[in-house]
């Protein structure tokens, strides 16, 4: 035993003395302050640049090495870094060595984030007061709707709104703050600043936090209001103060009087929102009378799919009456058929493309429903009404609006001097008109001189049309894509975008009604399970689950142009420029670089770009190697949603719907809808069968035979096992 226990004792200190002969020199050597590190990486360095390289180089190569330029050999090395290292251009590596004009028409695709503090708030203070598990069948109800009608409805309860929040106020916030983001980099960063500001939405404010997040804490505009659509949208209104008030330029005494906000302990339960002031105003319907200089429309333009498109002519009125001069309209859709059509049939109320079919370019177009001068000659090309049928159709209106106003002005004239007696001319002039420096102006001349075609109201498409032209993937009806069984493929636009899941998305998406994949054609979403499936579902987490998530949507970004007189001519004078003379369009204009409106398909040595162009067609670019390093190089890196401003190898125009493809559509589904509805009957009045034709006529035995055939079906006896119930001891009773 002894001899056992000294042979261990050896082997130990034989690996001690050997551990500590190869033991790494920092761990042998005693600690020191920081003071008495003596390493160049830590101290400041101030040798000189030969001190150093006499130091490492033989004498002889030290005056040849001091004689180089080391910044013009780190140029040459890295045409894309200064000479310290920080990129030229760009926000990183990728996008340092990009062409100016490709990072000038590239998007933002960097994956959006929902502020901590809001999220914090949605969570402990909206969410928490909701039962989890009636929570989440909310939500899957809110997303069957969406999957079946493709349009948002109005919550009205306090379970309504907060399963919209839960569901929908995520992808809703990134889809606007993109939006914006787009206008903001297109417009300029110095030169977007709205001082008036109107929101129009089913959620809590969507577009005001957005926008509040955009331009920073010290942004405080003249005017926030935000219309939350619905009748009964005051539980909405709650928890749109309850989210505002987290962001900084909401809070107004915090504005106002300086003070730095005090940390304080997370507060989970529910707040009195009546307590909370907020700069924005909600307001309970549309405003009348105010201007704005952005307005912001998110997934409200439709209500009913049925009644397309007169929905979104009747809104686009009432929105475009509040539109400010050089003010912004942006539409925020969902990115599905519905949501592209209702952006497509806005964009044709404004722009009236049918109007002016052979118009390049993208001049401002008329709206005659905002402008006060209202003409009934526009096309020029239209010899039915001539210009002196017009001119002599004036002049008959002016006499006759003369005679009216003399029979008026005399009858009254008659009638104040029988009472009141004739009055001096020289009384009815006011005492300014004695001052010399006053200058009094003719009224007569002021009116003859009143253009009476003049149209005071324009619109120009910014963003995402390089064009002015019809939309070549509209259709004019949502109803076309929902026919099941024609060879035709009906594209439509819409655009991505990736946000971070917040905790609360996470936990609201937990156990089987929202972690199983979707099934469409089952009643609650979910479907028949198997044990396994549920097996797999409980105990695991969320295996290779991703923190973010895809949304797609579909928008529009309008400006209103100004309408004093020397912009009004600018763009009469453009447009006659462009009637009279075939010029070709500007390729250095942003605004007419074409879209990119696919995933580009990278192939071997060959990029495919479907990009919607200039001209207003659909086209199909090749962009392969042998055209150029720079322009291969961006085709490879550009994504979805980005202007491309480099050239094209070749081009394939695809060839949109025609009206005979059309009408063969309107009778395929004309058909498809009978059938439907046939089917429906069949379901609703199905026939009961009964053993004789009198059985069958008694109520009473009829309704015993339904019951007992309920009692025996397995979904009854399901149920009664789910709710721990044993029909067996109710029979008879």
């Amino acid at each position: 035993m002894s001899f056992n226990r000294g042979v261990s004792f050896t082997r130990n200190r034989i690996g001690f003395i050997i551990r500590r002969q190869h033991t790494l020199p920092h761990i042998q050597q005693r600690k020191r302050v920081n003071q008495e590190f003596d390493f160049d990486f830590i101290k400041t360095e101030d040798r000189s640049r030969a001190e150093i390289l006499k130091k490492y180089l033989p004498q002889d190569q030290v005056a040849s090495h001091l004689e180089e330029d080391d910044s013009l050999k780190f140029e040459e090395r890295s045409p894309f870094r200064n000479t310290d290292g920080t990129l030229i251009k760009g926000h990183n590596a990728l996008e340092a060595r990009l062409d100016d004009r490709t990072l000038q028409g590239r998007v933002d695709h960097s994956v959006t984030i929902l502020p901590p503090e809001i999220a914090k708030t949605i969570q402990n203070n909206i969410l928490s007061t909701t039962i989890p598990a009636k929570l989440r069948e909310r939500v899957v109800s809110v997303y069957q709707n969406l999957q079946k009608n493709q349009i948002q409805q109005a919550p009205s309860s306090e379970l309504d709104c907060n399963a919209h929040i839960a569901a929908l106020f995520l992808q809703d916030y990134s889809h606007v703050k993109q939006v914006i983001g787009e206008l903001r980099q297109r417009v300029g960063h110095s030169k977007f600043n709205p001082r008036r500001v109107l929101d129009i939405g089913y959620g809590p404010a969507t577009g005001i936090v957005a926008l509040n997040e955009i331009m920073g804490q010290d942004w405080v505009p003249e005017e926030k209001d935000a219309y939350i659509v619905g009748r009964r949208n005051n539980e909405m209104k709650k928890r749109a103060k309850i989210i505002l008030s987290r962001q900084v330029n909401e809070n107004l005494r915090n504005v106002e009087t300086n003070e730095q906000p005090t940390e304080e302990k997370e507060y989970v339960g529910p707040i009195d929102a009546k307590k909370i002031e907020i700069r924005t105003k909600l307001r309970d319907s549309m405003p009348v009378t105010k201007n704005y200089d952005l307005i912001i429309v998110h997934h409200s333009l439709l209500t009913r799919e049925y009644n397309f498109p007169n929905d979104v002519d009747e809104n686009m009125r009432m929105i475009l009456r509040l539109l400010a001069p050089k003010g912004h309209l942006v539409l925020v859709e969902r990115g599905n058929s519905v949501g592209f059509e209702t952006i497509a049939r806005a964009r044709q109320l404004m722009i009236r493309p049918e109007n002016f079919p052979h118009e390049l370019g993208k001049i401002p177009r008329p709206y005659l429903k905002g402008s006060s001068g209202k003409p009934q000659h526009l096309k020029k090309e239209d010899n039915m009404i001539s210009e002196e049928d017009i001119e002599f159709e004036k002049e008959m209106l002016a006499q006759l609006d003369l005679e009216e106003a003399r029979e008026q002005g005399l009858n009254l004239e008659s009638e104040l001097d029988e009472k009141f007696g004739k009055i001096d001319h020289n009384e009815l002039k006011f005492d300014e008109e004695n001052d010399p420096d006053f200058d009094v102006l003719d009224v007569e001349a002021s009116s003859s001189e009143s253009s009476f075609d003049k149209i005071d109201y324009h619109l120009k498409v910014i963003a995402p049309c390089p064009h002015h032209r019809k939309c070549p993937l509209q259709l004019g009806d949502p109803k076309y894509y929902k026919i099941p069984s024609h060879k035709h493929r009906l594209n439509f636009c819409s655009f991505s975008k990736i946000v971070e899941r917040p905790n609360y998305t996470m936990e609201l998406k937990k156990g089987k009604k929202l972690a199983v994949k979707w099934d469409k054609n089952s009643i609650d979403g979910i479907g028949t399970l198997s044990r396994g499936e549920l097996k797999k579902l409980g105990g695991k987490g969320r295996p290779g689950g991703r923190d973010t998530e895809d949304g797609s949507y579909s928008y529009l970004i309008v400006e209103r142009s100004d309408n004093n007189e020397e912009s009004i001519s600018h763009i009469n004078n453009l447009r006659d420029f462009s009637n009279h003379d075939n010029s070709p369009i500007d390729q250095d204009d942003i605004n007419n670089w074409p879209r990119i409106i696919r995933t580009p398909d990278k192939l071997k040595k060959n990029v495919k770009l479907t990009v919607c162009s200039n001209e207003g067609d659909v086209e199909t670019w090749q962009i392969p190697r042998s055209l150029g390093k720079q322009a291969y190089h961006d085709a490879r890196k550009v994504q979805l949603g980005d202007l491309w401003a480099l050239d094209k190898k070749t081009n394939i125009k695809k060839q949109p719907i025609s009206n005979e493809i059309k009408s063969k559509l309107d009778a395929l589904y004309k058909s498809h809808k009978k059938t439907f509805k046939k089917e429906q009957q069949r379901k609703i009045w199905k026939k009961k069968v009964g053993v004789s034709e009198s059985e069958f006529d008694d109520g009473f035995l009829a309704t015993e035979m339904m019951a007992s055939k309920l009692e025996n079906s397995r979904s009854y006896k399901k149920r009664g096992r789910q709710l721990d119930i044993n029909p067996d001891e109710y029979e008879g009773k």
